[in-house]
């Protein structure tokens, strides 16, 4: 009976469908959230810019950037993303959070990082399209690079904000998809499980009454037997 009920438990699960997100998640709204362009972050940092003709439009690549005032590291990746404006300043743009100070910029940081599948352990914590860089080294130097060009390049950009709200739409239709069809099976298995339940405990004290009838013959015959002698 046991297995019975794991595979029809196992059954229910199937019917719903797992996200990053769920359908009682919040859609991320930037306007709500205390951001920074580059320029500011590199003015908070005292990074003097190495290119004054840098600019920030729509068609740029967003580099989502999570940072804390004062970390070393954070600093490191500004100064190289500085160095290199003059030939890639046109590919990218920055959105900059900073988490050290502001709760729900940590908050956001911390659904951002499991919705990409990397949960952040400090800061820097970069994301360029749709690839992380957890923290930085000069190591990453060429592939950053690489993917700013690539996600610049590329026909079907692909922005981890807008990703996130589809990934909410999508959760919020499902779940409204898939509630009947979860009623349906609760039910199902709900009425399995009682008649499996019923079944079993009828058969147990099936079980008793045999055992006690025997019991009953067996104390008659030995009262019989005394009887004859």
């Amino acid at each position: 009976m046991k297995k019975l009920l794991v595979v029809l438990f196992s059954v229910l699960l199937l019917t719903t469908r797992v996200y990053a997100v769920s359908a009682d998640d919040t859609k991320i709204d930037l306007s709500k959230y205390q951001t920074s362009n580059f320029r500011d972050i590199l003015k908070e940092e005292e990074i003097k810019e190495a290119f004054d003709n840098y600019s920030e439009s729509d068609d740029q690549v967003t580099i989502y950037l999570f940072r804390g005032h004062g970390c070393g590291y954070c600093k490191a990746f500004l100064t190289f993303l500085n160095s290199i404006t003059k030939e890639y300043g046109k590919y990218f743009k920055v959105v900059g959070f900073e988490v050290w100070s502001d709760k729900e910029n940590s908050k956001l940081l911390n659904n951002i990082s499991t919705f990409m599948g990397s949960p952040a352990e400090g800061v820097p914590y970069i994301i360029i399209g749709d690839q992380v860089f957890p923290g930085y080294a000069e190591t990453y130097d060429e592939n950053i690079k690489a993917t700013i060009k690539a996600q610049y390049d590329s026909k079907e950009k692909y922005d981890v904000i807008e990703e996130y709200n589809k990934a909410i739409d999508k959760a919020v239709k499902a779940a409204k998809g898939n509630a009947p069809t979860i009623i349906f099976w609760n039910f199902v298995f709900t009425a399995v499980a009682t008649c499996i339940i019923v079944y079993y405990n009828k058969k147990q004290y099936n079980e008793i009454l045999s055992k006690l009838d025997s019991k009953k013959s067996f104390e008659r015959k030995e009262q019989n037997e005394k009887k004859k002698k």
